[in-house]
């Protein structure tokens, strides 16, 4: 019997609602929509990390990433050799993981990033053949070694490629009149990541001063963003791209996804905020965290999601809701979790589920991902969806 984590749980009430709008006008709705995402592009190659072998086939893994930890602190000052188990290579970042995502549900996309200069690169060919797919590639891919846990991921990333991009890149690349009719053709409007991109805030400007007075029907759209990791970004830069997004607002509603960690680093950023304590028990460090943070930016969509919760704040206070994930602490995968969750809420709120509804078919898309690895199809979401509670219930990695 599930208990409810906090007064802000609605888990029961929105599974119970949800469940009856997974049906063929939604699935039908979602190929009806179009996304444009921007700005990146990686290749991928994820890796699990060997920490004692007796033969080819007899050795053991490093678990987590504290276990890792630990074995790296004994060799400091002298020297070690960590053994690589490669899992796959493919294509990542903010672009191809939310396109991989998006295109499985049936949404129609224009690829805006990083794809290959001046032929795409192969690793990209599975998306970008996609007969729901448009692509414009404006830079060479960075490259990422992901190393994978059951606790979490360590991504160790070459931006080269991504250095390139800027406004000036976006404007020697594609005609302004075209990019403007295909935002305009774009039901939502995603950019990811900001944190490894240092011209990012710049390029949200001028979107806000070149592009968006130029369309017709914003008001209809919405703009989503991730921020990724902001632990390398000064606190001077935050509170700027913070004041940019809150100025989208101004013009077209805004989506900001956080997990755990990012909205950590971000309360601490913004006066008058609340710290958010990870040690409390039962996550009631982040029961409340969403609206404050929220309360200072006043965006249409605030989520915060981890592995465990999602919230999502509403603008002026209409609404804070929290909702349970059916989480495993022996995820097949981890790397584009994120991507996949933020890629769940954009098409729950493109299909006009409720904003708690939205957030619940992204803990559910996450949850299908890190079991199997790939971006699930409609009929696997509503499948999942079928059985929520058990995974809430239960640890259970198997999926279906």
């Amino acid at each position: 019997m599930y208990e409810k984590r906090n007064e802000y749980d609605f888990t029961i009430e929105t599974l119970n609602s949800v469940k009856s709008k997974l049906d063929e006008k939604l699935a039908a709705k979602l190929k009806s929509k179009r996304v444009f995402l921007a700005i990146d592009g990686f290749i991928d190659s994820l890796y699990s990390l060997i920490k004692s072998r007796k033969t080819a086939e007899d050795y053991k893994k490093f678990s987590t990433i504290k276990e890792f930890a630990d074995r790296l602190y004994t060799i400091a000052g002298s020297s070690g050799n960590i053994e690589l188990h490669l899992k796959k290579k493919t294509s990542g970042g903010f672009v191809p993981n939310n396109g991989k995502a998006l295109s499985s549900l049936g949404v129609n996309l224009f690829l805006f990033g990083a794809l290959g200069i001046p032929e795409t690169k192969n690793v990209f060919s599975s998306l970008i053949n996609k007969s729901n797919v448009d692509i414009c590639s404006i830079a060479n891919p960075g490259k990422t070694i992901g190393l994978e846990f059951s606790d979490g991921k360590i991504m160790l990333s070459d931006f080269k490629g991504l250095f390139e991009i800027s406004w000036d890149t976006i404007q020697s690349r594609i005609k302004s009149d075209n990019l403007i009719k295909e935002i305009e053709h774009s039901d939502a409007i995603g950019f990811g990541y900001w944190s490894l991109n240092s011209s990012m805030t710049k390029i949200w400007k001028k979107f806000n001063k070149e592009v968006f007075p130029s369309l017709s029907n914003l008001n209809k759209k919405f703009f989503f963003i991730d921020l990724a990791d902001v632990k390398k970004r000064s606190s001077s830069d935050i509170l700027e791209m913070l004041d940019v997004v809150k100025n989208l607002e101004d013009q077209i509603p805004v989506l900001m996804s956080l997990n755990d960690q990012e909205a950590i680093d971000i309360s601490k950023t913004i006066d008058d905020v609340p710290s958010i304590d990870p040690k409390k028990e039962k996550f009631k460090g982040f029961i409340n965290a969403g609206n404050d943070i929220n309360n200072k930016l006043n965006l249409s969509y605030l989520v915060i999601h981890s592995p465990h919760f999602a919230t999502i704040s509403l603008k002026n206070n209409e609404g804070h809701y929290w909702i349970t994930e059916g989480y495993t602490a022996h995820p097949s995968f981890t790397v584009s979790a994120g991507d996949h969750f933020l890629s769940g809420v954009v098409a729950g709120l493109l299909g006009r589920l409720t904003p708690q509804e939205a957030i619940l078919v992204g803990n559910a898309l996450t949850a299908i991902f890190v079991r199997i690895g790939r971006s699930p199809r409609f009929s696997e979401l509503a499948q999942f969806i079928s059985k929520y509670i058990h995974y809430i219930d239960q640890d259970d990695p198997q999926f279906p």
